[in-house]
């Protein structure tokens, strides 16, 4: 197969030259994050603050440090950058997640490391799989309630007003996976703080991600925050039901447990919330042009017959 008809080669690529990209600094670029409009131009990166002069500040963080800290800076600092959000989220989707997020490349090299250890993935069961992607929506409303509650003073919680008692800050795996190796490069002073809760979350982070493909994005609040515009977004998936063979394959590939690629036998776009555009489904599918990826309408890739390739039953992926 092609190294560009096997998405998850070149997704690789991207995913690692990416964070290479974002901490250009250790390449001699200290400055590079530090622009505002840089900042601003790069959302949805929505994941991370603690890429030391990258341009990566979650809107999250966004929110939370306009509304507790200066409320001078509302506009700029906030009304702004929403609009630059949900605009290159209608452009993208939630392309961002499987090809440019900082927490999107350790999860695909643990089921990496799964796989080349002969170990069996966890499956999610149906129910469990709604249950988690419900309740990235309960953290995301959590944590603006609760970022509302301490930035207006009048609701008496200001006394509590503190970088470490603001939610995403403490429950980002970011922090503890990123900050600690700027630390040994001698990029963060040795005295940088990283929170126990912090450590713990990236621990369990470790833990789920490993047996579970692509865990941490079913309780995401990044990933609640673009979902309702993915499925509207200019790149979407595509399907032709008419060449469709109801193997399952794109079923059993799907890190987000998706079952509508499979299911569905009417719509031509099947991109629904929760899917991140890794493209699995569309390497592995066995039907040429039954499924693809189409941007404004115009089909840029698409399922093709499988060479020489071979399904594991285990991952239902080329061999």
């Amino acid at each position: 197969m092609n190294l560009w008809q096997r998405i998850s080669t070149p997704r690789l690529m991207v995913q690692i030259g990416w964070l290479i990209f974002a901490n250009a600094m250790i390449f001699g670029l200290p400055a590079f994050g530090e622009i505002p409009a840089l900042r601003n131009v790069f959302f949805p990166d929505a994941t991370t603050k603690f890429f030391q002069n990258a341009p990566t500040y979650s809107i999250i963080y966004m929110l939370q440090d306009t509304l507790v800290g200066d409320f001078a800076t509302f506009y700029m600092g906030l009304v702004i950058p929403i609009l630059i959000f949900v605009t290159l989220v209608l452009v993208m989707g939630r392309f961002w997640c499987a090809w440019l997020c900082p927490l999107g490349l350790p999860q695909d090299l643990l089921t990496r490391l799964r796989r080349s250890l002969g170990i069996k993935r966890v499956n999610l069961p149906p129910n469990w799989s709604v249950f988690l992607h419900q309740m990235k929506y309960l953290g995301l409303f959590l944590i603006i309630f609760y970022t509302f509650a301490l930035g207006f003073p009048h609701l008496g919680l200001s006394n509590f007003q503190s970088s470490l008692l603001l939610p995403y800050e403490l429950l980002d795996p970011n922090r503890a996976m990123y900050v600690y190796p700027q630390i040994w490069m001698g990029l963060l002073p040795a005295s940088t703080v990283v929170p126990w809760l912090s450590i713990l979350t990236f621990g369990f982070f470790l833990m789920t991600c490993f047996p579970i493909r692509r865990f941490w994005c079913h309780l995401c609040p990044a990933g609640a925050l673009m979902a309702p515009l993915n499925k509207y977004a200019m790149i979407h998936l595509k399907k032709d039901a008419s060449k469709c063979t109801h193997c399952g394959i794109c079923a059993r590939v799907c890190p987000m447990e998706i079952k509508k690629v499979y299911t569905e036998r009417e719509q031509e776009n099947v991109t629904v919330s929760v899917c991140v555009h890794c493209y699995r489904c569309v390497e592995s599918c066995p039907e040429e042009g039954c499924l693809g990826v189409s941007i404004m309408g115009k089909v840029v890739l698409e399922s093709k017959y499988p060479d020489e390739i071979s399904i594991s039953p285990e991952e239902g992926v080329p061999n």
